[in-house]
């Protein structure tokens, strides 16, 4: 009888050079990716906080000429962020000056243009109320076009416009501008006078 040859089955066992090449292949395809992405992140998580400590707190800056010779007076408002951080103004708040506070300048208010623009926000305020409310003057208002709150930024200032309704005989007031970022509340004081801070000055006439 004749044999026939047996024929023997090896497994293949990968060579060392194999394996270290799928390792490389591995580390190249997520984890320098992986790394990258976090050293991405941490790069502009440092700019932004050294960003925010060169270009200083967020803040508001308010300026008005006063109130116009319109019927009614109206005061134009121009608000504008400090920073380039986006502030988010929530409110206007009017306030009647007692009957001994400092004389203004006696001369008539300046004059200027009585009538918004479409894109300007009209507001009412009603000097012979106590609160003053300042209220849109658009019956239905859209938001952040006509009504509080709205945002301002470093390149976006807003303006708006105050309609002052007739209080008694030469009514005298200051206004404070709230607004918040990023949980910091703070307002700008505006009554005819360099510090807003305080409210010391000697306000706005808001003629009857």
């Amino acid at each position: 009888m004749r044999e026939e040859p047996q024929t023997s089955t090896t497994t293949s066992v990968p060579s060392p050079r194999t394996s270290l090449r799928d390792r490389t292949n591995w580390t190249t395809l997520v984890v320098l990716p992986l790394l990258g992405a976090i050293a991405f992140w941490a790069v502009q998580s440092l700019w932004g906080w050294a960003w925010d400590k060169v270009s200083g707190p967020p803040g508001l800056t308010a300026y008005t000429s006063g109130p116009t010779s319109c019927t009614p007076a109206t005061l134009p408002l121009v608000l504008q962020a400090k920073t380039d951080q986006a502030i988010v103004v929530t409110g206007v708040e009017v306030t009647i000056l007692p009957d001994t506070a400092p004389a203004q300048d006696e001369g008539k208010p300046s004059s200027g243009n009585c009538t918004g623009t479409v894109h300007e926000p009209v507001f009412d305020a009603d000097l012979a109320q106590t609160p003053v409310p300042v209220v849109p003057v658009e019956k239905n208002p859209e938001p952040d076009r006509t009504d509080f709150p709205f945002t301002v930024a470093a390149d976006s200032p807003k303006q708006l416009t105050l309609q002052l309704q007739p209080g008694k005989p030469d009514a005298r007031f200051f206004l404070k501008v709230e607004w918040v970022a990023d949980g910091e509340y703070g307002s700008v004081i505006l009554d005819n006078d360099d510090d807003s801070r305080t409210n010391d000055g000697p306000g706005y006439r808001g003629a009857g």
